[in-house]
């Protein structure tokens, strides 16, 4: 699907026109191959296209002729090729800017269009106003696994193997979210460096922001990823801890009832012992002393755990 959307100075609110115009923004999602046609006669390169189309396409920042190309990822889709993101295509030229996304991605652009006034003629600020959009997705889905890996955390001795699950989880979301966000800001550093694209006076206010931004994203998701491994390092050895006390139980166990088997064993032969024709309290005397050997030596055992 193709849309043509267009703004101005003096009408800043963005809205569909049903030609292309120039100074227009020119939306694509999910295209046919009559749509990839008819951008490839707007100018765009076929190959960079194809690319953009990859689930697997790593962001970048690419010149060509007159278009200026900027791939990047998006947080969270429902795409059946992707764990949690997927590929975004930025093309700027003189007259056009142009999203080309291989899915639908109404969730971040219709909040855009809703809360934005800005001319879509103006393409270096417009873009910059896109990624900040898709920089906010970002923080979005960070504070939000934040917060529910507090929930998770917020006793360690607690934690079961479901929890555990989970922050795995969240480890491979984050690190999905580092691989898209590092080389995304690493491009757009190159992108905005004014090599590339004319940043006008009242850009610099937008480009400063969007790098902090980026900053804080990535290095709020290596927080994270460090809180899971602490976690987990906590979790590992808590269970070792009482692995351990199981194991230590069980010997000491096991030792008490040493003498208590040995005895059973002795008294249980075919063969004459002292006390066999003793009176009938012999059974009892030797239950007496089975289980105050027992008792002796579980005292011994878990008093010398304390120590």
């Amino acid at each position: 699907m193709i849309t043509y959307l267009r703004a101005t100075k003096h009408q800043p609110t963005i809205q569909k026109h049903e030609s292309l115009r120039a100074g227009s923004w020119v939306r694509s999602e999910k295209p046919t191959e009559d749509e990839l046609t008819e951008l490839r006669n707007l100018g765009l390169d076929s190959d960079i296209l194809t690319d953009a189309l990859d689930p697997h396409e790593v962001p970048r920042v690419q010149p060509e002729g007159d278009w200026t190309y900027f791939i990047t990822r998006l947080p969270d889709t429902d795409d059946d090729f992707n764990d949690f993101t997927t590929p975004i295509l930025f093309a700027l030229s003189k007259q056009y800017i142009v999203t080309f996304s291989r899915d639908s991605l109404g969730r971040l652009w219709q909040p855009f269009i809703e809360k934005t006034s800005a001319s879509t003629a103006q393409q270096t600020k417009l873009f910059m106003l896109m990624m900040e959009a898709l920089t906010q997705q970002y923080q979005t889905r960070v504070a939000s696994i934040n917060r529910q890996m507090r929930a998770v955390t917020s006793d360690v001795t607690n934690l079961n193997p479901r929890d555990i699950s989970t922050l795995v989880e969240y480890e491979r979301k984050l690190n999905d979210y580092l691989d898209a966000l590092i080389p995304t800001n690493t491009a757009l550093e190159k992108l905005l460096s004014g090599k590339l694209l004319r940043l006008y006076e009242d850009d610099e206010d937008l480009v400063e922001d969007l790098s902090v931004d980026l900053e804080q994203l990535i290095a709020r998701c290596k927080s994270l990823l460090r809180t899971i491994t602490n976690v987990r390092d906590s979790y590992r050895a808590v269970m070792d801890t009482r692995l351990n006390e199981t194991i230590r139980l069980l010997t000491v166990i096991t030792l008490a009832l040493t003498i208590p088997t040995a005895l059973a064993g002795l008294y249980g032969m075919n063969v004459n012992l002292p006390g066999d024709d003793a009176s009938p309290m012999t059974f009892w005397y030797i239950v007496f002393i089975s289980v105050a050997s027992a008792g002796a030596l579980s005292y011994y055992f878990l008093k010398k755990r304390r120590h």
